[in-house]
């Protein structure tokens, strides 16, 4: 049951019904307006954390690999009793090293390759790639009282398993100095519940560990790469709202990916005699100038929109495109960089 807050009610006590009952719809209506905010996705370049200067090719060495297993380690049970029967064979096993390794050196290469800012070499190249590769699973097995099951099953079991994999990396030039080193991590949880601990572990059974950790090594793959290498990422924009069928129309269009005639609304809400359509006009067109790449345009737009209304909403975007303009100007210069750099 939702419980309602600091509803206001009114005196006549006669009238506390309906009072009531408007209060619910109002609530119910508030809600669902707020669930209606249009929502558009942008594809943002950024530019890595790490600057490799004029680096075009790269060579990836084969990473060192070390990691651990650790069944129940939990609920004074005997971990290491449990560790000796349950990772040696089976599901419960941990990947071998080379698994590990093969699987990382060509998940890295083929994830450099989609990304395309580098030319991997298995021979000479501007830059190295080194590493170490280092996974930890843990399992927890823990148990509730449940009071109202039924006499036989009053535990509910619970096994949670936690696994990470951290990529400790290094890129050194031609000449093995560093140009940089860093690391990533990606860390992935999945829990089973059941009434029997037999069952819980029947669940986990059903996927090895190995592919888990594979699977975290994958993603920190993709992590290493955003790093190194300029790089892509979806990110959401809320649009602003006014009363008035423009404003429903020009967001309709933008979430429909049709930025054009979203502009033409706009455009024509800018020139309305209502304030608050035209702030919401001048932030949305700056999100079309965004999307775009005129970073120039949205910045002046974003901070139009917090003179007049305040909104620090529109100052943390106008905050956001100057970061943008800051990372596009590095990707510039690293770019200038690589043309002027002499072949191999």
């Amino acid at each position: 049951m939702h419980v309602m807050h600091d509803a206001m009610i009114e005196t006549n006590m006669k009238d506390t019904m309906g009072t009531l009952l408007r209060a619910a719809l109002l609530a119910v209506l508030f809600l669902g307006m707020g669930g209606c905010s249009s929502v558009v996705k942008l594809n943002v370049k950024h530019a890595p954390e790490m600057d490799l200067g004029a680096v075009r090719t790269l060579n990836v060495a084969r990473f060192t690999v070390s990691g651990q297993v650790n069944p129940d380690a939990a609920n004074g049970r005997d971990a290491w009793r449990n560790m000796l029967k349950n990772a040696v064979a089976g599901s419960f096993a941990a990947p071998s090293d080379v698994s590990v390794q093969e699987n990382q050196y060509s998940g890295l290469v083929d994830a450099l390759m989609r990304n395309g800012y580098y030319q991997v070499s298995t021979g000479v190249a501007d830059a190295n790639v080194t590493g170490h590769v280092d996974y930890r699973v843990n399992d927890r097995l823990s148990e509730q009282e449940n009071k109202k099951a039924e006499e036989g099953k009053r535990k509910t079991y619970t096994l949670t398993r936690t696994v990470e994999a951290t990529l400790h990396f290094m890129v050194t030039d031609r000449h093995g100095m560093v140009l940089g080193s860093s690391q990533v991590q990606h860390a992935a949880e999945k829990k089973w519940t059941d009434e029997s601990e037999k069952e819980v572990r029947e669940h986990a059974q059903q996927q090895s560990v190995a592919s888990y950790v594979l699977d975290e090594v994958a993603a920190a793959n993709a992590l290493l790469v955003k790093k190194i290498a300029p790089h892509y990422e979806q990110e959401s924009r809320v649009l602003e709202e006014c009363d008035g069928e423009p404003s429903k129309q020009g967001n309709k269009a933008a979430e429909a990916g049709d930025w054009l005639a979203a502009a033409s609304h706009w455009q024509a809400m800018s020139r309305s005699g209502d304030a608050a359509c035209r702030h919401a006009a001048e932030y949305n067109l700056g999100v079309f100038d965004e999307s775009e790449g005129r970073l120039g345009e949205a910045l002046m737009r974003f901070e139009n929109a917090y003179a007049f209304t305040h909104n620090a909403k529109f100052s943390a975007d106008a905050e956001r495109i100057r970061q943008r303009m800051r990372e596009e100007e590095r990707m510039r210069q690293n770019e200038a960089k690589r043309q002027q750099a002499e072949p191999l």
